[in-house]
């Protein structure tokens, strides 16, 4: 019935049996709860300002040369240059330059 109404965008069928158990047992938030497992030790505050102020004092530096001075992983640093101070690697399209019958 949800996907003649909602169509593709509908909730799946395991997903409201799952809401449904919830609300059942007196639980009336749809978010889940929070899980216990061992906290994020590389993406500190510190360490996001150290990347940014690396960053800032060297724009072309590498995930690998940031990782090696911080002594963190890669995807750490990665996470927190994509995710955290919100940067993006800008593409560089190269053209050849045309060819003039001077230069041939």
């Amino acid at each position: 019935m949800l996907v003649k109404v909602y169509g593709v965008d509908a909730v799946s069928k395991k997903c409201v049996f799952e809401w449904f158990k919830r609300f059942r047992d007196g639980k009336e938030d749809v978010k889940d709860e929070p899980r216990s497992g061992r906290p994020p030790t590389s993406t500190t505050p510190d360490n996001i300002e150290r990347v940014r102020r690396m960053l800032a004092d060297d724009r072309r530096l590498s995930l690998r040369k940031i990782a090696e001075e911080l002594k963190i992983s890669l995807d750490s640093v990665s996470n927190i240059i994509h995710e955290h101070l919100q940067k993006r690697k800008k593409k560089v399209y190269s053209f050849p330059t045309s060819l003039r019958s001077s230069n041939v």
